[in-house]
């Protein structure tokens, strides 16, 4: 079986857009897009090279487990069909435990049976659908990842550009720049298919006039995302809520704007901590604490394996037991490496390396969020707030290994891009001012 329709595919969107206009890409602007996907294809077949030619331990690269899955269940297609599809939607279960086809099937099912690990599925089915379209090796399966990294990027960038006024040029350079966008959301991995789906449920939020198609379009492209990985789907709806939350009260306070409660009341905090308050009291008084269980196993297994595998990047992350008190205990310590690492002594390989210009891009958000809090964007300030720190919570009490952590804070960037943005743009407008100043006599 050829590779032929998907690489058609990739050439008919690069003729796209040379050939048609795309908003924010007019004129000389097309040849950003152009590139931009170049690199993008690029950046994403070098992530296949770096994990087939120099690590080359295949069962324990991502690139290659879910892949090699992929391969298996095709075949089962080719066989029989009405099985492939019965378990391709869910409802049939041959490729789990004691299944007919679960010793071909290596990535279906983590041995730990955790619905935070067992989002490889999507990645395994979207692999197989495209072998069934033609794509026979992994590096044509790279070049379509790397399309849907740079759609879901695109629309995220529109959205931006259109809330904020901000140039869509600019913030999609400044998107790319980010190593972790660039490299985990270009390689056929779960990075790009979650980037494809952020894109697709703001862009229909936020891009959408129709009220019932914007619904629709965000709720499909959540649920989807619920099935990549779960924790998003839910992070993106709590921001898509707050930002509306924030948003009806703007417009409540405009039209009552004698009323001091609705003048003073400040939902987007008050409701949030609100439910956390109540879930706190509630497991505190029942015992019964299933987010905190899950959080812990999940960090117990990650520490295992780190410890089986000798993991170069480990970082000091100590396992707590499912209560507040040994929670708080681990998130000092989970908050400062989401947030802060890498920190001098942890460069020791190509990885940490790279992340270093994340470190300055978490200043020059703050800067930025410094910066326009002054400015309006209440809305996106907030739900962007909440968004970001459940995010940094997740990843910082449950993952002790520095790479992982650099892959996982991907979904963090688009999110705060106009604070980059705004960051970057008043730092370097400070420079200009000091470099502009006449030398005193």
């Amino acid at each position: 079986m050829s590779s032929w329709p998907l690489l058609l595919g990739i050439a008919i969107l690069f003729f796209a857009l040379w050939k048609y206009p795309w908003p924010g890409f007019e004129k000389k602007k097309k040849y950003i897009l152009l590139s931009l996907l170049g690199l993008r294809i690029l950046v994403g077949l070098g992530t296949v090279a770096l994990y087939t030619y120099y690590y080359t331990d295949n069962s324990k690269a991502d690139v290659h487990r879910y892949y090699n899955d992929a391969v298996n269940m095709a075949e089962v297609h080719a066989n029989a069909p009405d099985e492939f599809w019965a378990n391709w939607f869910g409802l049939a279960n041959d490729f789990e435990y004691e299944g007919r086809h679960f010793d071909c099937m290596l990535n279906w099912v983590h041995p730990y049976g955790n619905r935070m690990y067992n989002d490889n599925r999507a990645v395994i089915r979207t692999h197989a659908i495209l072998r069934l379209l033609g794509g026979n090796s992994l590096w044509a399966h790279s070049l379509v990842f790397s399309v849907f990294g740079f759609v879901g990027s695109y629309l995220i960038c529109r959205v931006i550009a259109c809330r904020w006024k901000l140039p869509s040029t600019g913030l999609l350079v400044v998107l790319h720049a980010i190593p972790a966008v660039l490299i985990w959301s270009s390689a056929p991995l779960k990075e790009a298919l979650v980037l494809l789906q952020m894109g697709l449920a703001l862009g229909s939020w936020f891009l959408l006039k129709n009220r019932i198609w914007r619904f629709l379009g965000a709720a499909f492209a959540i649920a989807i995302l619920y099935f990549t990985k779960s924790y998003m789907a839910f992070l993106l709806t709590g921001f898509l809520g707050v930002y509306s939350l924030s948003t009806f009260w703007e417009s409540l306070k405009k039209r009552r704007s004698n009323s001091k409660l609705i003048a003073f009341f400040i939902p987007e905090i008050a409701f949030p901590l609100l439910g956390i308050a109540f879930y706190v009291g509630f497991s505190s008084l029942t015992g019964w604490n299933p987010l905190l269980q899950m959080l812990s196993t999940k960090l117990q297994h990650f520490l295992n394996l780190a410890a089986s595998e000798n993991a170069g990047s480990q970082i000091y992350l100590p396992a707590f037991d499912p209560n507040w008190l040994s929670f708080l205990r681990t998130l000092q310590w989970g908050f400062i490496n989401a947030v802060f690492r890498p920190l001098p002594g942890d460069f020791q390989g190509i990885f940490t390396w790279i992340m270093l210009p994340e470190s300055f891009a978490m200043l020059l958000i703050g800067l930025g969020i410094w910066s326009s809090m002054r400015n309006g964007m209440r809305a996106w300030l907030w739900s962007s707030f909440w968004y970001g720190l459940a995010l940094v919570v997740l990843m910082g009490v449950t993952t002790p290994v520095l790479g992982s952590l650099f892959r996982y804070k991907m979904p963090i960037w688009p999110i705060f891009l106009p604070y980059l943005w705004i960051g970057t743009e008043h730092v370097l407008k400070t420079v200009r001012t000091f470099f502009k100043k006449p030398t005193p006599l």
